[in-house]
């Protein structure tokens, strides 16, 4: 083969990574359109608004609800749905949907980016993925049209509950209200709508497909098993959200909460546990005490499942490292979890990751503390911010809006790094794999 005609083959996560910048590139493009606002936008906050719905991230510099028009607003929706199924699932989607076969390396991609175990089968996920992911959106938005009807009117309550229930199951914590959800946030219904999408968004679409079929038998027959994975993301999931919650009523009854009545702070209390991956709001948490701020930062950090809409560490990384903790101080040289042994190749990947997102989040709060010329009072603002970006969540302490040019870039950069993973980063940027690998003589290192 001549080579002009050699087939140049791009690594997977450079191609991911192409794809996002590509489309962050063009809904920026569209949102500088004369029509997409009402006075027009500089081409950073373009790009910074195209970044955060097409990264389901929620950070804003601009008002969505009153800068943008009827277009723009519509732009993003689109950004925050193709960004939060991701842009490789839509092409490789509409390849299955139009008769085309996957291609090994096709669907090899898409197996790993959901975690699933059975390559061959990923055509079939797809289908599951979208029809179930279309079919809770417009079930959210239902509700929230019955919610929304009685304020708004037919028109305006149909786009808000399509918009709201977008970016609720994406977790991107976009809202087209001014002060995201506080004006609902004594409705039962508003509250258990978007928490339910959010939680749905959160734990993986490979964990949702899952148990939606457990009932059923499988190939053979059999009652279906649980994966190790489900479980995991189950039980990390739930005990977070637990914890979470517990944490900020004790800490914001009498604070935050306070004019609030038990069942509202109740309420309050578990939304805001929940919206640590997606970034939508019922109470100011710009009132939350230090503490709570924290949490929030720890909780960001870990994120949501893999394969899911929410970024961060991940659930099972943090679940896999807990357990690894708990080995080591059993003695133990294997990671057993729910009767059975974690892989050493595993392990050493999820504090891989821990490790590159540590160093992200540090250097960018590093540059972000030299652009923004920030005194001590501001530092776990911008910390806050920092990981909120990091972790594709969108809460914020109200430094968004005041970032300078430079600090607008570098939260634009650090969602991109949050929403395709510090590893998928880390190896888009990376030269190729060595083909030799050296076998060294050992020696020991004290360590602690």
């Amino acid at each position: 083969m001549s080579s002009s005609q050699r087939i140049v083959i791009i690594p997977p996560a450079r191609l991911l990574a192409g794809l996002f910048a590509l489309a962050c590139l063009a809904g920026g493009g569209l949102l500088m359109i004369p029509a997409a606002t009402h006075h027009g936008i500089s081409f950073t906050d373009a790009l910074f608004t195209a970044t955060s719905a097409t990264c389901v991230t929620g950070l804003m510099t601009l008002d969505v609800g009153k800068d943008f028009t009827l277009f723009g607003q519509l732009v993003i929706l689109a950004l925050i749905q193709v960004g939060g199924l991701g842009i490789m699932t839509f092409s490789t989607f509409f390849l299955v949907l139009l008769g085309q076969p996957l291609s090994m390396r096709d669907s090899s991609i898409m197996a790993e980016k959901f975690s699933h175990r059975r390559v061959m089968a990923a055509g079939d996920l797809l289908k599951k993925v979208m029809a179930l992911t279309f079919t809770l959106e417009a079930a959210g938005a239902v509700a929230l049209f019955i919610a929304w009807y009685p304020q708004m009117g037919a028109p305006q309550a149909a786009f808000y509950a399509l918009f709201h229930s977008v970016s609720a199951f994406c977790n991107a914590g976009i809202s087209l209200f001014p002060d995201s959800l506080a004006l609902h946030a004594t409705s039962p219904t508003v509250n258990a709508v978007v928490m339910i999408l959010i939680t749905a968004g959160s734990l993986g679409f490979l964990t949702i497909v899952e148990l939606s079929t457990l009932s059923s038998p499988d190939e053979k027959g059999k009652k279906r098993r649980m994966s190790l994975n489900c479980k995991l993301v189950l039980t990390v999931t739930i005990v977070l959200t637990l914890a979470a919650t517990l944490f900020i009523f004790a800490i914001e009854r009498h604070g935050a909460l306070a004019g609030m009545s038990l069942q509202e702070a109740v309420m309050a209390s578990l939304f805001q546990a929940v919206t640590r991956t997606a970034g939508f709001t019922t109470v100011d948490i710009q009132q939350f005490s230090n503490a709570s701020l924290f949490m929030y930062i720890l909780l960001m950090l870990v994120g949501a499942a893999p394969g899911s809409v929410g970024g961060g560490v991940k659930v099972t990384t943090f679940g896999i490292l807990i357990a690894l903790a708990v080995a080591r101080l059993a003695s133990r040289d294997k990671v057993h979890m729910f009767g059975r042994t974690i892989p050493e190749e595993v392990v050493s990947r999820a504090y891989t990751v821990v490790f590159f997102s540590a160093q992200f989040v540090v250097v960018f709060t590093m540059l972000l503390f030299i652009t923004e010329a920030a005194g001590q009072e501001k530092f776990l603002t911008i910390l806050f911010e920092a990981v909120s970006a990091f972790g594709t969540v969108g809460l914020s302490l109200g430094a968004t809006a005041a970032l300078s040019e430079y600090g607008k870039i570098l939260v634009t950069l650090l969602m991109l790094i949050g929403r395709l993973g510090p590893l998928a980063v880390t190896m888009a940027v990376g030269g190729k794999k060595s083909k030799a690998e050296f076998q060294y003589a050992e020696e020991g290192v004290m360590v602690g």
